[in-house]
C-alpha cells in the first residue's frame, strides 16, 4: 500500500514537472528571449504603475525593492527548474532511487514555501510605501496580469484559426460552384 502511494505521488509530480517543462520551453522560445525580457519587464512596470496609481515618490521607493524581490524569486525558480531537470534526466536514464525522489520532493516543497514566504514578506513590507488599497491591488496584480496575458494569447490563437477557416471556406465555396 505504501508503495502504491509512493508511485502515485511520484507520477503526479512527474506529470506536473513534465507539463511545466513543456510550457517553459514554449515560453523560452517566444517570451523569454533576452530582448523580450526587457520589454516584458517594462510593460509590467508600466502596468503596475497604472494599476497601483503610484505617485512619483512612491515609485522611486517601490521599484528598486520590487526588482530585488523579482531577482530573489527568479533565483528560487531557477533552483526549482534545476531540480525538475535533474529529475527528468534521472527518469530518462532510469537511475531513480526512492531516497533521491523523496529528497527532490522535499527540496521542491521547501522552495515553494520559501517563494510563498518571500511573496508574503514583500507584500507586507510594501505597507511602508503603499497604502492598504495599493497593497491589495499589488497582491492580486500577478494573477490578474497572467489572466489577461493568457486571454490575449488565446484570442491571438483563435484569430489565426478563424482566418484559416475563412480561407478554407472560400476555397470550398469556389470548388462547390465549379
Amino acid at each position: 500500500m505504501k508503495l502504491l502511494h509512493f508511485i502515485l505521488i511520484f507520477l503526479s509530480i512527474a506529470v506536473v514537472f513534465s507539463q511545466d517543462g513543456s510550457a517553459r520551453e514554449i515560453l523560452s522560445d517566444s517570451l523569454y528571449e533576452q530582448e523580450d525580457r526587457k520589454s516584458i519587464e517594462s510593460m509590467m512596470i508600466w502596468k503596475l504603475t497604472e494599476e497601483l496609481e503610484l505617485e512619483v515618490d512612491q515609485a522611486e521607493k517601490f521599484f528598486p525593492r520590487f526588482r530585488q524581490h523579482r531577482a530573489e524569486m527568479e533565483n528560487l525558480r531557477r533552483k526549482q527548474r534545476s531540480l525538475a531537470g535533474s529529475l527528468k534526466l534521472n527518469m530518462k536514464n532510469e537511475k531513480l532511487t526512492s531516497s533521491e525522489v523523496s529528497r527532490i520532493i522535499k527540496e521542491t516543497s521547501s522552495l515553494k514555501r520559501k517563494m510563498s514566504d518571500l511573496e508574503e514578506k514583500f507584500l507586507i513590507n510594501s505597507g511602508d510605501i503603499l497604502n492598504p488599497l495599493q497593497q491589495a491591488k499589488l497582491g492580486v496584480f500577478k494573477h490578474k496580469m497572467m489572466k489577461d496575458l493568457k486571454g490575449k494569447m488565446k484570442n491571438k490563437r483563435s484569430e489565426k484559426n478563424k482566418r484559416k477557416f475563412r480561407k478554407e471556406r472560400k476555397r470550398n465555396k469556389r470548388q462547390f460552384w465549379n
